[in-house]
């Protein structure tokens, strides 16, 4: 994709009811902004229209290709700041790791740059497509 057509993809994202279409590599992407919490929006997606769980539990090639990675710690803040208190000796024979941490994968992405760079590091060939004029949904004549 071009530097502009990356730049129109961004703009129609910043509007609420204009889903954007990609198509990435054999995967019809489709993006869209959404409320994700409370106050808050996110660009969410669906892959050749859909969106299933089991891409959350399993390794697969969607959940690789489009959701976003998110480390996290298994601990935290406050819970490391009185383990740490503790000697390292007693923490290695419980077999505690402050410093282990696991990856959750989100189903949404709160910054376009990072969508943007994540879509293009994991795909070969993107590809926009083209939104279909709206004259051809308006109805002619009448309706019986």
């Amino acid at each position: 994709m071009t530097k502009e057509e990356w730049a129109q993809v961004e703009e129609r994202l910043k509007h609420q009811f204009s889903p954007v279409t990609l198509i990435c590599d054999d995967y019809r992407l489709t993006l869209h902004l959404t409320r994700i919490k409370a106050m808050s929006l996110g660009i969410t997606f669906y892959v050749n229209g859909w969106m299933r769980g089991e891409w959350f539990g399993e390794d697969c090639e969607e959940r690789r290709r489009f959701f976003r990675p998110e480390v996290k710690c298994v601990w935290s803040v406050k819970q490391r700041q009185i383990l740490k208190k503790i000697s390292k000796k007693f923490l290695k024979e419980r077999g505690l790791d402050l410093r282990k941490t696991f990856i959750s994968y989100n189903f949404y992405w709160t910054s376009f740059r990072a969508l943007k760079a994540h879509l293009i590091k994991h795909n070969n060939s993107i590809q926009l497509v083209p939104v279909v004029p709206e004259e051809i949904f308006q109805v002619q004549g009448e309706i019986r």
